[in-house]
């Protein structure tokens, strides 16, 4: 059965510079989830709070960028380029006032309006994706290099002094984005559709395909759930195993920049025919490096139980968001989406210590562990015949 998704060859494939401008501006877009540990660790510093209270706040990003793809994207679908400037702009703005902020509360306030302007470009890049040709290889560009670009933030501010870093954090996003500043603005032209036609013809395109959606909602909450916890609890099981403080935060910017190469997976031609056993390897690799990493000894089997996690994210996530894509008319629902991966996130988060604690580390681990396995059958019936294997057909010449 062949895959029926709206016009699968409506909208061409993508020039590499125009996967290097949406890669710029899905670094944006999403650069608080690779760099929360950093921003949790500077407000703690800066303020003497707890890790509850600055987790809580930094949180409020991840609330604004939620609240902007549940609520705006077909209003962002109206004006892509002119909002995409508007966002840019915004969230350097708003990055850079929170240091100046008097207090925590306040600091948080300018993470929810920076993640209100970066949940704008996360729809750019999502309304540039749907219904393209080769959506897994867009995706897995996009994700790798944006990744590139955050993990590498990520090492350079770890490097920085703490006492620097605790204060002009913010500065410091706020300049390094101001690099990508321009090509991510001009993104906003890839998630326009040409006035020939096709925006009709995706309006009559047929309903979203439920039977195909929730279980692909099912493999983001498990998978998402699974790393969120494993990264929320990274610091913790660093120092059960004796790791000096100031080398965890190296060795976890190291987890996040290697880890982007699994986005590679989506990447070479052959990923479309063979994304169900790439997703189930990375399933199973996945829960199995969540509780090797609870069982670890030492700083080399720390390093490498995390990798692998990281990896099998990355591994995944494009094959996620491009099937998303298939089923997609404008961009909205993979913009909605994202709302879900951030509920996982949450979840992952707020039950990651309370199991820890429960369960001790082999049993967090184990359950870890199942979550990743359990994604499996959902996967199948997301990638497997049922759903549409066989490769999508070519874009007609024009």
């Amino acid at each position: 059965m062949t895959d029926t998704s709206p016009a699968h060859a409506v909208r061409p494939d993508l020039s590499l510079a125009a996967l290097l401008r949406l890669a710029c501006a899905y670094a944006v877009a999403t650069n608080g989830t690779i760099l929360m540990p950093l921003i949790v660790g500077a407000l703690m510093r800066r303020f003497g709070t707890g890790e509850d209270a600055a987790t809580g706040f930094a949180a409020l990003e991840i609330a604004g960028i939620a609240i902007s793809c549940a609520v705006l994207p077909r209003w962002i679908a109206r004006a892509p380029r002119r909002l995409a400037w508007i966002a840019v702009i915004g969230t350097l703005l708003a990055q850079a006032a929170g240091a100046w902020m008097p207090s925590l509360a306040a600091v948080g306030g300018a993470r929810l309006v920076t993640g209100l302007f970066e949940g704008v470009l996360f729809v750019v890049v999502a309304a540039s994706l749907s219904n393209r040709v080769a959506a897994e290889r867009a995706w897995g560009v996009i994700i790798l290099v944006s990744g590139v670009i955050d993990c590498a933030l990520l090492v350079g501010a770890y490097a920085m002094p703490p006492e620097f870093v605790s204060r002009w954090l913010f500065v410091v996003f706020a300049l390094a984005f101001a690099l990508i500043a321009w090509p991510s603005a001009a993104a906003g032209a890839d998630a326009a559709f040409p006035a020939d036609g096709t925006a009709g013809a995706l309006a009559r395109a047929p309903s979203v395909r439920w039977g195909v959606l929730l279980p692909i909602w099912a493999v983001m909450i498990l998978v998402y759930s699974v790393l969120s916890a494993q990264w929320a609890l990274a610091d913790v099981v660093g120092h059960r195993i004796g790791l000096a403080p100031a080398g965890i935060g190296p060795l976890l910017a190291l987890v996040s920049l290697f880890g982007t190469i699994g986005a590679l997976a989506a990447s070479h031609r052959r990923s479309h025919e063979l994304r169900l056993p790439i997703l189930w390897a990375s399933q199973l690799l996945m829960g199995g490096a969540a509780l090797w990493f609870f069982v670890v000894r030492g700083a080399s089997d720390f390093f490498v139980a995390q990798l692998a996690v990281s990896f099998a994210y990355y591994a995944i996530t494009p094959f996620l968001t491009s099937r998303i894509s298939a089923l997609d008319p404008d961009g909205s629902l993979l913009s909605r989406s994202i709302v879900v991966t951030f509920l996982a996130a949450f979840i992952g988060t707020a039950l990651a210590g309370t199991m820890l604690t429960q369960l001790g580390g082999l049993g967090c681990g184990l359950a870890l562990g199942a979550c990743a396995l359990l994604a499996m059958p959902f996967t199948w019936q997301a990638f497997g015949a049922r759903a549409g294997l066989t490769p999508r057909p070519a874009a007609p010449s024009t």
